[in-house]
């Protein structure tokens, strides 16, 4: 960890007054406190953390007196070495150091979430109490011990358990649907796949025992039976999609409204899950779209990011005998959609890195099944189980100028994927679009001119927070937008949309109004004051002169650290553009734009 990391860290506890989700500071005046190791277990079970020792919290997180740095630095190594307290000790996953904060030493411990290392055992659990007591999951500040279910999911996440190849209890050939069978297995010969090489072209029992549909005796599997039985809910009840339409952006515990309509989606999966998107694209608005000489009806979040997500929920999830009783979910809100499926991430993929690509599998049969299985509307099929899916997803929402699908709600008992409502470019957005200059304009372009039409202006800053674009891109993006004279502005921005057609453009203001940035520039060169450009401007587009922000606010907008904020700021003050709301030292310094700027 770097100092500027660390002084990052420091600052942000004391800022929230608490230890985070990600950070745990204990004063470890009177030595190693034994509740360091369920703190190490809980970051190496969730997605990692820092623990600095030597700052007490009921002072403000100022340096603890009596903290012995070489004390707890040899109490540290043993724990992690000779005579370990926590299993397993991942090499690579501790590190120790030591700091110095406010001039007085620190020791500081970073733990790695032993879920992206392959070779891990895991859960992590404090040795002295066992796995079942001593395993321990970080949520928030807290460090809670980990339910039966949840070491359960940890302790299988890194092979396939064969629950998908496990047989249907009660089930027999007779119950899968021979229209089906058929369509599936012309399908696959038409491929040109080798899979059913030295069958008889009548023998479907031997096909379906090699693409895993039925077991040696013949009997159905959990994967043959839900993607070719008839009706697998008659022996499976539970295995459904409820979709959920909810009056307002939490689950109402009202009596008399709780939703606006419910389905329950059963059937064999490529069915439910066609019959879920169908049922979640009711309740969201449409808008039409000139494409060629044709209009097209778009939903606000596109169809085939919902269809991806709720077959990548049937795919992946836990199928095993203590979640069987768990339907998948999707609850869809004023705001929001949300698809949750028993079981958390499997193999090494995480919130954080499930957009990378890679296909880990929990059920690789049930997942190649829905690869040949053709969907109920004849449209290919549902799954490719390549790894690509999420990487779509992200596409096609921010070519809808919407946020990329969340995942930070999901937990080590459910994956929970979010998609944003109202994106940026419906009916009026498209037609305004045509009439700027230099249309047409490529999907990112498009997002970028329609953020600058809503919020009457564009930065990199917006563009990386709301679409995902690496900074570099969208300042080339931004730039050769103003070469084409649609938007106006330079470097970072703020740009605006080019004059011309004001009146289409919500909180416009042209180059000659007083509030416009580069009229801002001219009065600040009258002034005698230096021009603001570069990261200064984009951090002074984002004061307000009602408002407080402090360097974390910013810091979160930008992306930057605090660290590299803070010069910009201390220039901005000194120029006189900005206004300091405490002096340096202040734990409580914000800043404003300096009176006249907005």
């Amino acid at each position: 960890m770097t100092d500027e990391e660390l002084t990052e860290r420091v600052a942000q506890v004391r800022a929230h007054g608490s230890d985070d989700a990600r950070t745990e500071v204990k004063s470890a005046a009177g030595g190693l406190p034994k509740s360091l190791w369920e703190t190490v277990s809980a970051f190496a079970n969730t997605d990692g953390g820092t623990i600095i020792l030597g700052l007490d919290e009921r002072e403000g997180f100022a340096p603890a007196e009596g903290f012995d740095a070489d004390r707890i630095m040899d109490a540290l190594v043993a724990g992690l070495q000779q005579d370990p307290k926590v299993r397993p000790v991942q090499e690579g996953a501790y590190r120790i150091e030591r700091a110095v904060v406010d001039g007085a030493p620190v020791v500081v411990l970073e733990v790695d979430s032993l879920r992206e290392y392959p070779g891990a055992h895991l859960p992590c659990h404090v040795v002295a109490r066992g796995v079942a007591q001593g395993s321990y999951k970080r949520v928030d500040d807290q460090d809670r011990r980990l339910t039966t279910y949840e070491i359960y999911m940890l302790q299988t996440s890194r092979q396939p358990q064969g629950t998908d190849r496990a047989v249907v209890p009660g089930a027999a050939l007779e119950d899968l649907s021979p229209e089906l069978v058929q369509r599936m297995l012309a399908r696959l010969r038409a491929t040109g796949s080798h899979a059913l090489d030295g069958l008889a072209g009548d023998d479907v029992r031997g096909a379906l025992r090699r693409l895993g549909a039925l077991d040696v005796d013949d009997a159905p599997t959990l994967a043959g039976f839900l993607c070719l039985a008839t009706y697998p809910q008659q022996r499976l009840s539970k295995l459904t999609v409820d979709v959920a339409v909810h009056p307002e952006t939490t689950k109402s515990h009202r009596g008399d409204v709780r939703f606006v309509d419910r389905r329950t989606c059963d059937g064999h999966l490529p069915v439910a899950v066609e019959d879920a998107v169908n049922a979640v694209a009711r309740h969201l608005g449409r808008s039409r779209r000139v494409e060629g000489m044709a209009g097209v009806d778009v939903l606000e979040i596109p169809e085939e990011v919902l269809r991806e997500a709720i077959t990548n929920a049937v795919t992946h999830r836990d199928y095993s005998r203590d979640a069987l009783g768990r339907q998948v979910a999707v609850d869809v809100y004023p705001d929001r959609v949300e698809v949750i499926s028993p079981g958390g991430f499997y193999g090494t993929r995480t919130a954080q890195n499930v957009g990378e690509g890679r296909s880990d599998s929990r059920n690789p049969d049930l997942a190649r099944l829905l690869t040949l299985v053709p969907r109920a509307d004849g449209a290919g099929v549902l799954c490719e189980n390549q790894g690509s899916g999420v990487p779509r997803m992200i596409a096609a929402m921010r070519d809808s100028g919407l946020p990329a699908p969340d995942y930070s709600g999901s937990d080590l008992g459910q994956v929970v994927v979010r998609l944003s409502r109202f994106g940026l470019l419906d009916e009026k957005v498209a037609a305004w679009l045509d009439t700027l200059p230099g249309a047409p304009f490529s999907s990112r372009e498009k997002a970028a001119l329609a953020l600058a039409r809503r919020d009457g202006h564009v930065s990199v800053t917006d563009l990386r927070g709301t679409l995902g674009h690496d900074s570099d891109d969208a300042r080339q993006l931004l730039a050769a937008l103003a070469k084409r004279g649609s938007l106006a502005g330079l470097g970072d921005g703020p740009y605006v949309v080019a004059p011309g057609d004001q009146e289409a453009v919500p909180g416009y203001t042209s180059p000659g109004d007083a509030s416009h940035p580069a009229a801002v520039d001219r009065e600040a060169e009258e002034a005698g004051t230096p021009r603001v450009t570069g990261v200064r401007a984009e951090v002074l587009s984002l004061l307000d002169a009602d408002q407080p922000r402090t360097v974390h606010d910013l810091a979160q907008q930008t992306g930057k650290t605090p660290g590299t904020l803070r010069p910009v700021l201390r220039k901005l003050v000194a120029d006189g553009h900005a206004v300091a709301t405490a002096p340096p030292t202040s734990r409580r310094r914000a800043y404003l734009r300096a009176g006249g700027m907005t």
